[in-house]
């Protein structure tokens, strides 16, 4: 064989998936890969289940959870008047309550003789949705 053919035969087996695969590879290269791999595939475990958790902390603070604890007690509506201060409709058994909820605490502001009758939709304010934008958007960009 001439070195032509030799160089060219050794550029072929190299540049093939098969060559590549057929190349020995030292034992000590292939236990620390191995154990590369292992310490990559728990760190990304360990990695997504810190997500999971930080977004259930999240859900849970942001109260986008329902809290199913107490069937008794369960806010029926609230209002915000201020920055940090909001007033709570609260059913307390067959009763209502109004709670004003600030920055220093909750404070009772009368306990409602008669069930206040709140509407099955919720009250349509001034400012539009995003939905309802999205959608005048939609139709706005499909008619001329």
């Amino acid at each position: 064989m001439s070195l032509r053919t030799t160089t060219l035969t050794l550029v072929g087996i190299s540049l093939s998936p098969m060559g590549l695969a057929a190349a020995p590879v030292p034992a000590a290269a292939s236990s620390s890969s191995a154990v590369v791999g292992l310490l990559q595939t728990s760190l990304s475990l360990v990695f997504v289940l810190a997500v999971i958790l930080g977004l259930a902390w999240l859900a849970k603070r942001m109260r986008l959870t329902p809290n199913r604890r107490l069937a008794a007690l369960s806010v029926l509506a609230e209002v915000p008047v201020g920055p940090k201060e909001r007033v709570v409709l609260l059913k307390v058994g067959d009763g209502q309550a109004l709670v004003g909820v600030g920055a220093d605490g909750i404070r009772s502001l009368s306990l409602l003789p008669t069930p206040v009758a709140l509407p099955a939709v919720p009250v349509e304010t001034s400012e539009p949705t995003f939905a309802t934008r999205l959608a005048d958007a939609l139709r706005k960009g499909t008619n001329p």
